[in-house]
This record gives C-alpha cells, sequence and structure tokens, in this order.
C-alpha cells in the first residue's frame, strides 16, 4: 500500500494538479520493464516516504498521451518540480543527479513543514534539536584569530566565523539552524574527511583558518 504523497498516475488523472501544490514534486516516468527504471524505483520510494515530498509514477505505457507531451523518448525520465517551477531532469540512473534531488526536495519539504528534515517524529527528538540551537555561539569580529568557514548546502553557500575555542557541536549547532535540519554531515571534500566528534575545538580539529566544508542530510 503507497503513502498517501506516493501517487500511481491514471491516464484520467490531472498531473498538473500535482505539479502545482506548495514544496516539491518529483515525477517518475517508467516503465515494468526498464532495468533502470527498477533499479530507481526504490529509491525514490523509500525517500518520498521518509521526507514526505509527492512522487508521481507514471508508466509511460499506460500514460501515453503524457509521455508524448513532455516528450519522454529515454526512461526512466525524473522531473523535481517545486512551487510549480521546474528545478531538475534527468534521464536514466543517475547517482549523482538523482542525490541532488532528492536532497533538495527533502531541503524544500523542510522549510514547508517548520520542522527539521531528519528530526520529525517523537517529542524528544524535537526537544532536543530546539535545545541545540541554544548552543550556538555568538560570532566573533574579524579579525585574525578567526576561523572563516564556508558552507556548501544543496546549491546555497554561507560563511560564518568562529574562534579556535568554538567546538565542532557549536559550529553544527549554527549549521543546522540554517539549513533547518536536525540531522546533517559536514566534511571537507578533498580529501574527504567528516568532522563528526561534537566535543572537539575547530582549533584541534585540523581546519584552516578559511575552509570550505560540505553539508549533507544524514
Amino acid at each position: 500500500m503507497h503513502s498517501s504523497n506516493i501517487i500511481n498516475l491514471s491516464p484520467s488523472d490531472d498531473l498538473n494538479k500535482y505539479i502545482k501544490k506548495q514544496g516539491p514534486c518529483v515525477l517518475d516516468f517508467s516503465a515494468t520493464w526498464c532495468g533502470p527504471c527498477q533499479r530507481l524505483s526504490p529509491i525514490l520510494h523509500s525517500a518520498a516516504e521518509k521526507y514526505k515530498f509527492t512522487l508521481v509514477i507514471i508508466d509511460v505505457d499506460q500514460n501515453k498521451n503524457i509521455s508524448q507531451q513532455y516528450g519522454i523518448s529515454g526512461i526512466p525520465h525524473v522531473y523535481l518540480y517545486i512551487d510549480g517551477k521546474l528545478k531538475i531532469e534527468f534521464t536514466g540512473f543517475d547517482q549523482n543527479k538523482l542525490s541532488e534531488m532528492i536532497k533538495l526536495a527533502a531541503s524544500k519539504v523542510n522549510k514547508f513543514s517548520g520542522k527539521g528534515v531528519s528530526v520529525g517524529g517523537s517529542e524528544n527528538k524535537r526537544k532536543e534539536y530546539n535545545t541545540d540551537m541554544t548552543n550556538i555561539p555568538n560570532e566573533p569580529p574579524d579579525n585574525d584569530d578567526c576561523y572563516h568557514i564556508k558552507f556548501k548546502f544543496n546549491n546555497d553557500e554561507f560563511e560564518r566565523r568562529f574562534l579556535g575555542n568554538n567546538t565542532i557541536g557549536q559550529m553544527k549547532a549554527f549549521v543546522r539552524k540554517k539549513v533547518n535540519a536536525g540531522n546533517i554531515s559536514i566534511f571537507s571534500p578533498f580529501p574527504r574527511k567528516v568532522y563528526d566528534d561534537d566535543n572537539v575545538t575547530i582549533e584541534k580539529s585540523g581546519l584552516a583558518k578559511r575552509e570550505m566544508l560540505n553539508v549533507s542530510l544524514k
């Protein structure tokens, strides 16, 4: 049984009513005989169930008219709409594009719901998330002792100054509030290093005075 946010489109359905809804809507043009489609399908299902974005599954054999309207020539063909506007489109099992799309969709669901993407559920987790917000240090004046950390999350970038005695946990608290998500991972891309020890100070973590870090949702 599908969740209410996962729709198997029938020829009589109005696709636009899903696309134009507030928040993210993913269209999955696919077929039961398509191998890459069957690899992609459970990943999209799992993500839609976890993050609660709308997923519309469109079997190209059963929905030939709408497939022709969209000019579908290869499958799987995936679209991400947010508030009725096309944000991401790709054909085939493209792992990079798929990850990018799921992260963006999850972050937009989060903004509309007003909750952290991974927090949801229990009241205790929401309390922990709210308490964590009080752990954010004041931003120090710009001087030679500061660490200038730039963060990249999906297509957004933001920057913040920290002191060397601020902890990784305090840095993550700032990022959680900025991206409005409870369960995040912060890492440097080259070479990849994950900063997951909240008790270590920034000075002792090995971060440079000017650093670019990536942020992803767990």
